[in-house]
Parts: C-alpha cells; structure tokens; sequence
C-alpha cells in the first residue's frame, strides 16, 4: 500500500472517528440531561460490565484480520466465515449464560443489563465487519457503516427520550440501530469480498483461535488497564460518582478514538512495511508519532483550560463536579495517543505475546491504583489511576520495546517546536477563557496553527507531501522522505 494511501486512510478514519464519536457524544449528553446523573451511572456500569463480558467473542479478531488480511486480502472471504462461526457461537452462549444469571440473582433492572449485553455483542459484530474493510483499505466502506448507526442511534434515542421513555428505551433503540449498521455491513462486504474457498476443518479454525489468543489476552489487560474503574467505582461508591466519572470519561474516550482511527490504517501500513522495508516503517513510525502529537497537543490545552466550560455547556451546572475529572484526563491524552502507535508496531512486528506481557502488568498496576485511589479520592481517583497507567505504558513502550525505532533524543526533536506552539495556544485560550467557548477554541486552534507553521513545525517538504494527497496522479511520496 503507498504512504500517500496510508495517510489517505488515516485522514478518512479520523474523520469517522470524529463524525461517529462526535454523535455518539451528542446523544450520550442528551441521555445525560434526561436521566441524571443515577441513572447514567447506571447505564455506564450496564456498559462497562457487558464490554468486558463479550471479551470472548470479541477474542482479539480485529487485530489478527487488520494483521493477517492486510498482507492477503484475498483471504478475506475464508477469515470471515470461519471467524465469524466462532464469534457468532460465543455470542450465543455468552448471552444465554448472562440472561439466566442476572433473571434470577441480579439485584438491579435484569433488563437493562440484558439489552446493554445484546447491544455490546451485536456492536461487536459491527466491529468485526469494519476490521475487514481496514484490512483492505476501504475506509469510505466503513464510513457508510458507522454513519448509518450512529445517525440511527441518536436520532432514534432522542426521539425515544422525548416520547417519555427511560433507560430501557435507550438501550432498545442502541440496539435496533446497530443491528441494521450490521445488516448493511454484512452486505457491503458480500459484494466487495473476493470470493474463495473456506474451510470448516477443525485444524483450520484451531490455527486461527490459536492466531487470535494473544490479542484476546490484549483485550483483556486493555480492559482492566482502561475501564474497570467504572466497575470498581461502582461498588465503592454511588451510582452518582459513576456518572460524574463517566461524563467526563465519555469526553476522554471520544478524543482517544482518533488515534485508535490513525492506527486502523497504520497498523496495516507498518505489518507490509515490516516484512518489505525497514526503512520505510521507521520512518513511518517517526512521522505517525510527529503528527500524533500535533493532533494530541491542542486537545490537551483545550480540555484542562476550558473544562469548566466544556463540562457546563454539554452537561449543565448539575454536572460542575465532573470538571477535574476532565482536567485530568486530557492530560492523559498525550500517553494514550502514542500507546496506540506503540501498541501497533509491536503487533505489525508479530510481538504480540510482548504487547500482552506489558499490558497485563499495566492492568495489575491499574487495577490496585483504582481500588487505592478510588477508596480516598473516590471517582477523581478512578481518573488519577488512568492518568498513572497510560502514563506508565507510555514510558515501558518507549524506553524499554521501542528504542531501537525512535529514541529519547529523536523523539524530543519531532514534538519541541509542536510543543512551543502548544505552549504559545495556552497562553491565548488562557487570556480568552471568559468568551465564547467556541470562541476561545476556534480562536486557540488559529494561534496554534500559525504558531505551528511560522515556526516550521510542518517543513515545506512535509506540506508539498501533504499536497500530494489531494493531487490526481501526483508520484507516490513517503512520509519518511519529507
């Protein structure tokens, strides 16, 4: 695959990311308003409790096709037929199991825990589609898919929310709305699929379980370094501290998919590149972190300066508590931006089982922090935990796995004049926090742009590259050669 195409498909991700989490966030407040902070609190831990349930059906299978159908797109109609069997016969259990649990011992709503897990494995099933059209650089086909659903969603829940239904209703019209964004999936892909042979033989479906075992271990460990402070928080305080964490662990959540957007194409990029030329995923590996920044930088400031207006604003003034929560979460954004990339080019270099060893001593890390910091500092603690684990994940990946790539002195090099811009943006957002918040961020992003420019943070090499990609016919240009 080219490097403009690469970058191509970076920019198409985030732009989904953004369209999606966007609308996603736009519904998640209307629920908010609607319901309170109980009931939110409710609907989070209904949330986190089913993503780590349906860790057996997701089993990992994102990565392995991202990794294996991006060197073979013609294997993309046997992996999906024989993964999909798998999942689809987990599923079925899994939900079976759950429902007869919570029917007969659960103390809150059984219902909404149901339908929240029928959600989250049906959503999963949508993920497993959209893996495939990563895996063969059609991002515009993911789009379509992801559009229908979260433009269902909120347009269906909202309406549902105004009609007078609760937290039931909300969960029936989630449900609804990705079960069509599968529908669609399942036939786009049917029609783009190059067709071949599958096989139903055990040894073949052993091979691909056996494949996908160290990126479930992943998941595993990526949720209990990531989630399980809604969880925890859940039994150590009330549903209203869930739901001040959550409002604000929703904001952070939608700002971390950008980087995991950017790495849906680089992971791809960087598992050819590794078995084609090192050079080139070196390189490649260099710009992606560059950019990561200058994406992640303006996110910090906008969110710990303004987090008192962006919190009042989306939630209202019932919400004022989840203000340092937010604060401390974008800090975090600047570890969790570069874990992803770090995170993909171990798995590009068929390191998994090492991505799953550090990320299991990460979630023991994340998992006492959460219990110590929640018990004193209650969900601003559950915050502090994610801010010390990315950070900690941050430091192993690029200290210890990663310094044969990019060492400490190189990395400083490519974000120093980014950072000064950063730096130089503070300073705006900070002297117009009083105006308009969308004053304040449109006018901070301007000062952070020319900063960037004027300070030669983008080269002229780099932005005749960037030229290129909308140029018909332009000659292929590395990144790593601009």
């Amino acid at each position: 695959m080219s490097s403009q195409r690469f970058v191509r498909n970076s920019l198409l991700l985030i732009t989904i990311e953004m369209m999606a989490k966007g609308l996603g966030v736009v519904f998640f407040v209307v629920v908010a308003r609607f319901l309170g902070a109980e009931s939110l609190g409710i609907f989070a831990f209904a949330t986190a409790l089913s993503n780590f349930i349906i860790i057996p059906s997701k089993f990992g299978f994102e990565d392995l096709i991202q990794r294996e159908v991006s060197r073979n797109p013609a294997g993309t109609y046997s992996y999906y037929w024989a993964l999909g069997a798998i999942k689809g016969s987990i599923s079925v259990v899994i939900l079976g199991i759950f429902s007869l649990i919570v029917l007969l011992w659960a103390r809150n709503d059984p219902i909404v825990l149901i339908l929240a897990l029928t959600f989250a494995l049906v959503h999963s099933f949508m993920e497993f589609t959209n893996a495939f059209f990563r895996a063969n650089q059609r991002a515009e086909l993911e789009l379509m898919v992801r559009f229908f659903f979260s433009s269902a969603n909120v347009v269906l829940g909202i309406a549902f929310l105004y009609a007078g239904y609760r937290l039931k209703g909300v969960l029936s019209t989630q449900l609804a709305s990705v079960s069509g964004a599968v529908i669609l999936g399942l036939f786009i892909l049917s029609r783009v699929a190059i067709r071949g042979q599958h096989s139903w033989q055990w040894r073949t479906i052993w091979r691909h379980l056996a494949a996908a075992v160290p990126f479930a271990g992943i998941l595993v460990a990526l949720y209990f370094s990531n989630q399980i402070g809604v969880v925890i928080l859940s039994f150590l305080a009330g549903k209203v501290e869930v739901g001040y964490f959550a409002s604000a662990l929703r904001i952070f959540d939608a700002l971390t998919l950008i980087p995991a957007a950017v790495t849906g194409a680089f992971l791809p990029t960087m598992s050819q590149y590794y078995v084609q030329s090192l050079g080139a995923f070196v390189r490649t590996l260099r710009f992606t972190l560059k950019y990561l920044f200058i994406l992640t930088a303006p996110l910090v400031v906008i969110t710990t300066l303004l987090a008192h207006r962006i919190i009042i604003f989306l939630y209202r003034e019932a919400f004022a508590p989840s203000i340092p929560a937010l604060q401390i979460l974008g800090i975090s954004l600047i570890f969790s931006f570069w874990n992803f990339a770090g995170q993909s080019v171990l798995v590009a270099r068929n390191r998994e089982r090492l991505v799953l060893i550090s990320l299991w001593t990460l979630a023991a890390i994340n998992v006492a922090a959460s219990f110590l910091l929640i018990w004193g500092f209650s969900y601003l603690g559950a915050c502090w935990a994610i801010f010390t684990t990315q950070g900690i994940y941050c430091v192993i990946l690029f200290s210890f796995m990663l310094p044969r790539y990019l060492g400490f002195r190189k990395l400083a090099g490519l974000i120093a004049i980014p950072a000064l811009a950063a730096a130089i943006m503070a300073l705006a957002v900070f002297l117009l926090r009083q105006a308009n918040l969308f004053v304040a961020i449109l006018a901070g992003l301007a000062v952070y742009g020319g900063a960037l420019l004027a300070l030669g943070g983008v080269s002229a090499a780099e932005r005749s590259f960037f030229k290129r990609l909308v140029t018909p016919g332009s000659r292929d240009l590395s990144p790593g050669q601009v």
